[in-house]
């Protein structure tokens, strides 16, 4: 994680008090998968005010400005969820559920790693596994090396 947009934001995160799991590409890499990534994909809870932090934690954004706080409620994703993809110099994916885990359902498997003074909230390789599927070639990928992690 070597980025310095990808840092910048998850040290916003942290400052702001945001509720995230990084999952994806990133999540996996913290594992010693180096493979590359287009995004970065966080997984968040229904919750304005959480959502709200986070809007504050992309402000160096340009496209993050058209973020609205009401989309992160329960309510605005009822009939569907939409998760939300803000596409700039860094391209991030503010997920609410990823391969039908959610914030809530992978609070079990939490990991904090720290980097360069930043504490980063990602998921052990149990709860990596669950947000990858299997019709995906790069989550086969992963789930492969992520297998192999946890079975040597």
């Amino acid at each position: 994680m070597n980025t310095p947009d990808l840092h910048k934001l998850l040290q916003s995160l942290q400052e702001n008090g945001v509720n995230y799991i990084l999952v994806g590409g990133h999540a996996v890499r913290l594992h010693g998968f180096n493979r590359a990534t287009e995004d970065v994909d966080l997984v968040v809870p229904f919750d304005t005010e959480n959502g709200a932090r986070l809007i504050r934690s992309l402000d160096f954004l340009e496209s993050a400005k058209e973020l609205q706080g009401w989309w992160f409620s329960k309510e605005a994703n009822a009939d569907e969820i939409q998760n939300i993809r803000v596409a700039d110099d860094l391209v991030v994916d503010i997920l609410f559920s990823a391969n039908g885990e959610t914030y809530e359902s992978l609070q079990p498997h939490l990991r904090k790693v720290e980097i360069d003074g930043v504490t980063i909230t990602t998921l052990d390789v149990e709860g990596l596994m669950k947000t990858k599927t299997s019709q995906r070639e790069k989550d086969a990928i992963d789930r492969l090396f992520l297998s192999k992690i946890n079975n040597p």
